[in-house]
């Protein structure tokens, strides 16, 4: 089968947050610009009120948007905020009575999947497969960065979807997990706040080293201090570590038959919209091509964590992307 193309509103927070676009306008924007079908939505971050006091109007205003712009719903980000109270992290009802009113919006807005993120416990997945069942919408754990489908915390949420065996619980993999290189413009970024290029190379040399993510930032960041740089970038090379994996492309197979969305993480995209420079799209495609099915993906722009508005166009870097995307699944 194939990879149906969307886009995600997050890859649009540059022009969220200025204030841009209202949530109809962005979604009309998405329909102008042809970066469809698939649409994702942040709950949190676009819904007023999300997820118990979303306003029926808004929610209106929403899906005549969806419909006039001929966009088909593919994905809702929640959150599982189990720290939301650092000093008490949620326990198991908790967590099920705050993920409840995010799944029952999903089903009511009319996504089919429902982002959900790893640190929720077995015994909450087990108490939500049948409030998503009810529903109508499938349970998503993203697999994103530093995680990798055959890392510990994955591998456990593998082994609960295994017993309780539903349509309602699956993954979706965020391609963060699994880069080949640092991206340019993060590197540049550091660059700005005075990162010398001996530094970079360090960054370099932490980042494909083995080990776990927090550790090789912290053997960086000694040896950066040692060597004299400044206080800034050593900080901000922290979201390095932690934002951009080394996972193997090929080990996504290892879940493709509970893959239910994706997040086609991108950064920068060539000039001739063939390829990635920090991810490899040649090698990750190929192997979503061959689920036998038709899966969303939506293209997903987190260049906004070191471009401004006023620097990139969100909007024509998903433009970039989809034909980067449809090169490769041409071939």
């Amino acid at each position: 089968m194939s990879i149906m193309l969307g886009t995600t509103i997050y890859s649009m927070t540059n022009e969220w947050l200025a204030g841009q676009f209202t949530l109809p306008q962005l979604i009309d924007e998405v329909g102008r610009r042809k970066l469809g079908p698939g649409l994702e939505l942040i709950g949190f971050q676009n819904l007023r009120g999300f997820p118990n006091k979303v306003d029926k109007q808004d929610i209106k205003v929403f899906l005549d948007a969806v419909e006039r712009n001929e966009l088909t719903l593919t994905s809702l980000a929640g959150n599982a905020d189990i720290a939301l109270n650092p000093a008490k992290w949620m326990d198991t009802d908790q967590s099920v009575e705050y993920m409840r009113p995010q799944i029952e919006m999903a089903g009511e807005l009319g996504f089919p999947v429902m982002r959900i993120q790893i640190g929720l416990t077995p015994e909450v997945l087990t108490k939500l497969e049948p409030i998503a069942a009810k529903a109508k919408v499938k349970l998503g754990m993203e697999v994103h960065a530093p995680e990798g489908p055959n890392t510990p915390k994955v591998l456990a949420t593998r082994e609960v979807y295994e017993k309780i065996d539903s349509e309602y619980l699956g993954f979706v993999p965020d391609f963060s997990s699994c880069m080949r290189a640092i991206p340019p413009g993060m590197m540049d970024k550091l660059g700005q706040a005075g990162l010398s290029e001996a530094g970079k190379q360090l960054i370099n040399q932490y980042w494909e080293s083995d080990g776990h993510p927090f550790q090789r930032y912290m053997a960086f960041a000694e040896q950066a201090r040692a060597q004299g740089e400044p206080e800034l970038p050593i900080s901000q090379a922290k979201l390095i570590f932690t934002m951009f994996g080394r996972q193997q492309p090929e080990e996504w197979a290892d879940i493709l038959d509970r893959t239910v969305h994706i997040h086609g993480k991108f950064y920068e995209v060539n000039e001739e919209c063939t390829d990635s420079p920090s991810i490899d799209y040649h090698r990750i495609l190929p192997v979503f091509a061959k689920a036998g099915r038709t899966i969303s993906m939506s293209s997903e722009w987190e260049g906004h964590a070191f471009w401004d508005a006023d620097e990139v166009c969100a909007f024509e870097m998903v433009h970039r992307h989809h034909r980067m995307c449809e090169h490769i699944l041409n071939k």
